[in-house]
């Protein structure tokens, strides 16, 4: 949909042109870095053209587009709505909405944009084309195909549309006339490696194994990186109890979609079928980080746990089988066995009544698990999924890896450094602070030892001669904190305090250097609560601590309540102290925390970042979400990989 940008670009300058506006040097601009592909640097030149002018609609739409390029959904979303409250005549506005509405699973409001699209521009074969698109995902196949054809009459171009149309005749056994629809598409791109993708599906359907072999691996030769055809390749060797060349498959697809539990599961159940049981749970591990909610997973790993007589462990997942699907009978049977193991005959015997129980109540509907996969060491699944967007070895920025870790607290800097590496916070008539404008950054390094050292010794000779004086304690105790001589940093801290006991900086640079020494104090005892996205750390227990109330985390937010109880607008304060929270199991002071941040300073990227994480992993996904799409909007691009992990299903 590329050519759309041109003639939105038009209209861009058509505006201009009549109000008087500057506008297309930034569109222009990020036009270009559209048409490359380049969707964060587009967004930044977007940012300053909307903030230049919020009132053209155009803008919004363009930026909705560089949005959906990063798989942002929800943000393409909130800027074409923008869009159209703004100019609700253009379709294709209506349109891109609709689509992103499907991949957000909003199918009531994407077939309301499509009609929409369609009053405007019935004659559009694109509009037609995405619309059976979203039919195929409502299942409506017949609808899809219909759409389909209106699509093709109306010569919209290109090779999808067959293969599309192939994709609903095959869900309705239409077998002959999918394979028909494939060579049409192959004949129009013989480069697609998806075409022999999808008839490698429908010979699967058709039992004609060795002609599926051949396409997927056709797929392969044109794309040793789709991990989609590798994977079904996979499962069409198993077929044929090839069960080597479908490892070698699956550890490719892995080896390119590290974050496929599609793989890992079906690759544990090879190496169950190899008696290769230890790598079977190493998967099975995987598969439950990657999907907590796997059932079968856990189920299975409890078999494997008690074949190799390790009980205890079986026992855990067992109770999260149960805790997940309380009425699986094989569960409850199965742990009656383990806790025979353990010893523990009261709850042995209170789970085998249990299982007698729902024998009893489900014997005219057996579990839906059993019934699936009766011999689990034969049992196989083909789950389907966007496998491209697992894809980690292509050029997408959100399908790369990331280490999920929170962005870290803010520093005071007393030095010149690049402007974009700091954010200024203004206090001009405030008391208490050593200058009107205040630097800040979380970024190390950026001054060198050279220059610190140089400062400590200027303010050294400064306080020798002039005694007792607060700036210059705080100058030399921050110089010592950069270079990581936290003692000495503190005892400047303190002097600066007894000096002034008012002086803000210094109260928030002394919860800065105790959080730091923290750190080095308790690195050798793993002291460090380490955010996982999907897993709540415990609270860490003060009799653990092998430090006095000095320096702990409970000191460290006391330095931050004082100076925000002297400036309660101070946001950096509020930042820092939602990082502690959260590094102290406190998510919901932590979210509170950074809302405050937020509030005083609008786009503070790395609060909407960190707000993000802690909502997501107190499982309020949808609001987490939010925060990230405006923390990539601001800049952080490792906001666009953490949605693609967890906010789309």
């Amino acid at each position: 949909m590329l050519y759309h940008l041109r003639f939105l670009y038009s209209l861009l300058v058509l505006h201009s042109l009549a109000f008087g506006q500057s506008t297309p040097n930034f569109s222009q601009t990020a036009v270009n870095h559209l048409w490359k592909g380049e969707y964060v640097e587009a967004l930044e030149y977007l940012n300053v053209a909307i903030q230049k002018d919020p009132r053209v609609p155009e803008l919004f739409y363009l930026r909705g587009y560089a949005k959906y390029g990063l798989d942002d959904f929800i943000g393409a979303e909130q800027d074409y709505s923008r869009s159209i409250d703004l100019s609700p005549y253009l379709s294709d506005v209506f349109t891109n909405r609709a689509i992103v509405r499907s991949q957000l699973q909003n199918f009531k409001g994407a077939m309301e944009d499509f009609d929409k699209a369609l009053e405007m521009d019935e004659s559009n074969g694109e509009i037609w084309y995405y619309r059976a698109r979203t039919n195929l995902i409502l299942k409506k196949h017949y609808s899809c195909i219909v759409d389909c054809n209106k699509a093709i009459r109306l010569h919209y171009k290109g090779e999808g549309v067959y293969i599309l149309r192939a994709s609903a005749e095959q869900e309705i056994k239409r077998y002959t006339e999918a394979i028909e629809d494939l060579d049409i598409a192959r004949k129009i791109n013989p480069m697609n490696g998806y075409v022999f993708s999808q008839r490698g599906l429908v010979w699967i359907e058709l039992n004609q194994v060795d002609s599926a072999i051949a396409d997927f691996s056709r797929a392969i030769a044109l794309d040793t990186t789709n991990s989609y055809s590798l994977f079904n390749r996979a499962l069409a060797l198993l077929k044929k109890s090839d069960q080597v060349a479908a490892l070698n498959d699956l550890n490719r697809v892995i080896r390119i979609s590290p974050y496929n539990s599609y793989a890992y599961y079906n690759r544990a159940i090879v190496l169950i079928s190899l008696d290769e049981k230890r790598g079977a749970i190493h998967d099975f591990d995987i598969v439950s980080k990657l999907d907590p909610k796997n059932i079968v997973s856990y189920y299975y790993r409890s078999k494997l746990k008690a074949e190799l007589g390790n009980y205890a462990e079986a026992l855990e997942d067992l109770d999260k089988t149960i805790e997940l699907l309380p009425d699986y009978t094989d569960a409850w049977y199965d742990r009656y066995e383990v806790k025979l193991k353990l010893r523990d005959q009261k709850g042995a015997q209170f789970d085998y009544r249990q299982a007698l129980e729902l024998t009893r109540k489900n014997h005219l509907d057996p579990d839906s698990i059993k019934m699936a996969r009766k011999d689990y060491l034969k049992s196989l699944v083909r789950l389907s999924g966007n496998f491209e967007e697992m894809n980690t070895m292509n050029s997408k920025l959100q399908n790369q890896s990331v280490d999920i870790q929170m962005k870290s607290m803010f520093n005071i800097l007393l030095w010149k450094t690049d402007f974009g590496k700091v954010k200024l916070y203004d206090v001009y008539k405030k008391g208490h602070y050593f200058t009107n404008i205040l630097t800040f950054t979380n970024l190390p390094g950026l001054i060198s030892d050279s220059l610190l050292r140089a400062e400590v010794n200027s303010q050294s000779i400064f306080l020798d001669s002039a005694g007792s004086d607060a700036d210059g304690h705080f100058r030399r105790a921050v110089s010592w904190f950069q270079m990581r001589h936290y003692d000495q940093a503190l005892t400047g801290l303190n002097a600066t305090l007894e000096a002034d006991s008012g002086y803000i900086p210094a109260w928030f640079s002394r919860a800065n250097a105790r959080y730091e020494l923290i750190q080095r104090l308790n690195q050798q005892d793993d002291y460090q609560q380490e955010i996982i996205l999907g897993k709540l750390p415990s609270k860490p227990q003060s009799q653990n601590l092998p430090i006095t109330l000095e320096h702990t985390y409970v000191a460290v937010i006391g330095d931050l309540d004082k100076a925000l109880a002297l400036d309660p607008e101070f946001s950096f304060a509020w930042y820092n102290r939602g990082f502690v929270n959260s590094m102290m199991g406190n998510y919901r002071a932590s979210i509170d925390d950074f809302s405050k941040a937020i509030v005083l300073r609008d786009n503070f990227a790395e609060a909407f970042y960190n707000r993000g994480l802690m909502h997501i992993l107190i499982s309020e996904n949808h609001q987490g979400c939010l925060d990230l799409s405006r923390a990539g909007e601001l800049g952080i691009t490792d906001a666009y990989k953490v949605m693609r992990r967890y906010c789309y299903k």
